[in-house]
C-alpha cells in the first residue's frame, strides 16, 4: 500500500505531526500495540475508511501518547 496515493489526507496529517516522508513512513509501517500490534499501513489496507489511524495521529499531533 502507498499511503500517500491511497490515504492523502492521512498522508498529510503524518506529514504535518511527523515533518519528513521518511518519519511519516517509518511511523505506517511501525507496529503499534494500539493497533492490536498491527501497523497503520496494515490497518488501512484491510480497511482505507479506518478512523483508528486518523484518531493515533491526531493525539500524537496533540502531544498525547496514550
Amino acid at each position: 500500500m502507498n499511503v500517500a496515493l491511497d490515504c492523502p489526507k492521512l498522508w498529510k496529517l503524518a506529514m504535518q505531526v511527523f515533518g519528513s516522508d521518511k518519519k511519516a513512513t517509518l511511523w505506517f509501517h511501525t507496529r503499534l500495540s494500539e493497533l492490536e500490534d498491527q501497523t497503520p499501513a496494515d490497518v488501512l489496507e484491510r480497511e482505507p475508511e479506518s478512523t483508528e489511524v486518523e484518531a493515533i495521529l491526531e493525539r500524537i499531533d496533540y502531544g498525547v501518547f496514550n
